[in-house]
């Protein structure tokens, strides 16, 4: 009986052996595929990037060749920032949707977001049109200080 009782016990370890082998293989193939995955998601999100820089660009032509102009004062949040991506960026600079105090709304017009903040819509309009005209693509905003030394 008590060989039997052996054998049994011999036979369960032999059993347990191997499934702990089979579940390392099938955690280190889980990880191996957690990793592609991680990197097609990257891919992705860079490829939906480029394909939202892709759009805006196309939609700016779009405007320039039906003769529009690129922003307007009755143009809403979300309309503007489709005409290029660094819109956020000079909305931000002049705190229009840039801070937790902001609570622009991406339905709000140009126009009624300035009148809201007390925003100078000239300087607004300005900046944004600076966007397309250096086709640097760079941001512009509404003061730009340099060579401004602090002593204390």
């Amino acid at each position: 009986m008590t060989t039997i009782a052996l054998l049994v016990g011999a036979l369960s370890l032999i059993i347990a052996y191997l499934a702990f082998r089979r579940a390392d293989a099938v955690e280190k193939r889980l990880a191996e595929t957690n990793n592609k995955l991680g990197e097609i998601v990257a891919q992705l999100a860079q490829a939906a990037g480029e394909t939202r820089e892709g759009l805006a660009g196309l939609r700016l032509e779009m405007r320039q060749r039906a003769g529009e102009p690129s922003f307007a004062l009755d143009m809403t949040i979300a309309d503007a920032m489709s005409v290029h991506p660094k819109v956020t960026e000079v909305l931000a600079s002049f705190h229009l949707g840039g801070c937790s105090h902001c609570a622009v709304s991406d339905v709000d017009t140009i126009e009624g977001a300035c009148q809201s903040y007390g925003i100078d819509q000239r300087a607004l309009m300005t900046a944004l049109n600076q966007l397309i005209d250096s086709k640097s693509g760079g941001s512009a905003g509404p003061i730009k200080i340099s060579n401004m030394k602090l002593e204390i």
